[in-house]
């Protein structure tokens, strides 16, 4: 890894630490291996105990087993480090930031990400006054199909948290990327920062999110393409998100139920 790429600022105490972990495996590893494994790691421990899938426990047995024991042990003091950036932080694009600052965009993909200030500036021009919306369906759905780190999706919950919005119970975050590891790193950002949502794996074009947000659904324009994995944030779990789903479902089965009633009478009247 190239020294001097992030320099430690006051305020970034967390993200300097962090980078020193990375530093303990220059020696045997790329910098870009370990940032995918440590991205997905985090993933993994932040999604499982909220909705298990064997699949990701087996991808992550089958990434940790490449690492020696002592090595693995500093996998964990990482995602602290993280979770110590956000609490000393707040509302701040930490992966995307370092990710650029490590050159780890040019690596592979030629990526440039958003500058988080003007991301919020970006989120106080197209926020608007969702008031009416949330009073007629009780929250608003926010979703950026290019999510890559998800800084437009952290200035949007900011911009909420700013106009006195309680972005956990009133608003939706929805993600999606091509890239698996931005993804995942918009995942565990939103994870972090208690922002309610999901984030796809997969080509928007191909693989777009439709149906209900509550209920996300990938339809495939081409055929032979596998769904998008969806990776759930820990609070889309929490109660409220949970009843309002709960209710979704009674109040489409209600009309279902009122729509074959209806279909009935209609063949009643037809045959009288």
């Amino acid at each position: 890894m190239k020294k001097g790429k992030i320099i430690n600022k006051p305020g970034q105490e967390h993200r300097t630490a962090l980078i020193k972990l990375l530093d303990k495996f220059q020696h045997q590893f790329s910098i870009w291996q370990v940032w995918d494994d440590m991205v997905y790691f985090c993933a993994a421990a932040l999604s499982q105990p909220c909705q298990w899938v064997q699949a990701r426990e087996d991808e992550y047995l089958r990434r940790m087993k490449r690492y020696p024991k002592d090595l693995q042990d500093l996998f964990p003091q990482m995602l602290a480090e993280l979770t110590l950036a956000f609490e000393q932080e707040g509302f701040m694009d930490v992966l995307g930031s370092m990710y650029m600052d490590l050159n780890l965009g040019n690596h592979w993909r030629g990526q440039y990400f958003t500058p988080y200030e003007v991301a919020l500036m970006m989120a106080k021009i197209a926020g608007g006054n969702p008031a009416e919306e949330i009073k007629q369906s009780g929250f608003v759905s926010v979703n950026d199909s290019s999510c890559g780190s998800g800084v437009l999706l952290i200035a949007a919950a900011q911009n909420y948290f700013d106009n006195k919005i309680n972005y956990q119970q009133k608003v939706l975050f929805v993600g999606q990327d091509v890239d698996s590891v931005v993804a995942l790193m918009c995942f565990v950002q939103m994870s972090l920062l208690s922002m309610p949502g999901y984030v796809i794996i997969g080509n928007t074009f191909t693989q777009p999110l439709v149906g209900d947000a509550l209920f996300p659904k990938i339809g495939k324009v081409h055929e032979n393409i596998p769904d998008a994995d969806i990776w759930y944030t820990p609070m889309f779990f929490s109660d409220i998100w949970h009843y309002r789903r709960l209710w979704r479902r009674v109040m489409e089965f209600t009309n279902l139920l009122k729509n074959d009633k209806k279909s009935e009478n209609n063949e009643e009247e037809e045959i009288n």
